[in-house]
């Protein structure tokens, strides 16, 4: 029996959309993908749906992804690979995709980058995919509401300072329900005057609804984490995992700053986790996975080639090839692609499985 769905992470799949290791058939959803022409790998998203009790499948009706910042980098640290765009310190991994630059060493102050990121929960946030783009178009921020000040129109986003007196309001959202907490996305069409971002338009952040229960995954950075048998954040969202199943690693070693996947049931406000996969850990790294499922399109060679749009490269010598060969790779040709890197926008395949 399904049950109602709704998912925040980062794409990490398409034959359909794969989101946190669930797979949801997309054939009637809308998908919305502001700032960009596709989804794309890493890309953060919303999905709203439905989902089967094995928690590893359903069926979405609306996804939606909006990159978190866009702007002018102010500075780059490789050796501690962070990045600030617009002044927000914004760190990177292992499994961050880059397109239009191939690492952080690559990128240039002054240079203009937008990031789809997960929050840290401390106001930095993570990288999980980053791209070059043309310095015309609009900032964005990204962030939860401080300081909400409703008779001078003005709030805080970390250490910025937002005005939304002439800003126009995206969706079900309103000037009137904009509250302290409320993770948000702030456009701009300038730079910060006199250390103000005049606001161009507000969108209401991911966010899981506190009312109800309903299934739910969950893609973040634990934070506030005191024990396995404790709440802690992800997301900003109450996550208990004490009776779930845990894989990626060992439980002991989740903490603060690992980057964690979680499904299961809301339930009063806290997402009781059956199933926890450890994606990044500081120091240990993790297991970074991309996936493709369905034909082949575009081929030019075993290095150059497209499944569902997404630009692969399956001709290194360490391709393992499954039920077939490399000479088997050709237009129309339905195949399951595996990665863990992506290079300039192309997953560099590990595993082609002809199905």
């Amino acid at each position: 029996m399904t049950a109602s769905a709704v998912g925040i992470g980062v794409a990490d799949g398409f034959g359909s959309v794969i989101v946190n290791g669930v797979r949801f058939a997309t054939d009637t959803a809308q998908i919305t993908t502001e700032d960009s022409d596709a989804l794309r790998l890493g890309m953060t998203v919303l999905v709203s749906g439905s989902i089967q009790p094995d928690l590893a499948t359903g069926t979405a009706t609306a996804v939606l992804s909006v990159p978190e910042f866009r702007g002018p980098v102010t500075a780059v640290d490789t050796a501690a690979g962070d990045v600030e765009i617009s002044g927000v310190r914004i760190s990177v991994d292992d499994s961050t995709i880059y397109d239009g630059v191939t690492a952080l060493s690559s990128v240039a102050v002054g240079s203009t980058l937008q990031a789809y990121a997960l929050p840290v929960g401390d106001g930095r946030w993570r990288a999980s995919r980053i791209e070059r783009k043309d310095s015309s178009l609009p900032l964005i921020l990204s962030g939860a509401i401080g300081q909400l000040d409703a008779a001078s129109k003005t709030f805080r986003l970390g250490s910025k300072l937002v005005n939304y007196g002439a800003a126009s309001f995206s969706g079900t959202l309103l000037s009137g329900s904009l509250a302290n907490g409320m993770m948000v996305y702030v456009r701009a069409t300038t730079l910060p005057t006199n250390g103000v971002i005049n606001a161009q338009q507000i969108r209401r952040g991911h966010t899981l609804p506190t009312a109800g229960s309903f299934s739910a995954n969950l893609l973040g950075i634990v934070s506030n984490f005191s024990g396995l048998s404790s709440d802690f954040l992800l997301y900003g969202t109450p996550v208990n995992i004490a009776s779930a199943v845990v894989t990626g690693g060992p439980a002991s070693s989740i903490g603060n700053g690992v980057r964690l996947e979680v499904a299961g049931t809301m339930v009063g406000g806290v997402l009781v986790a059956q199933r926890a996969r450890i994606r990044y850990a500081p120091g240990a790294g993790g297991p970074a996975s991309f996936e493709l499922i369905g034909p082949v399109g575009q081929f030019r060679s075993t290095a150059e080639f497209r499944v569902n749009g997404q630009p692969v490269n399956a001709s290194s010598s360490t391709v393992v090839f499954i039920s077939g060969a490399a000479k088997d790779l050709r237009n129309g040709v339905r195949v399951s692609i595996r990665g863990s890197h992506v290079i300039s926008g192309v997953l560099q395949a590990t595993e082609v499985q002809f199905e």
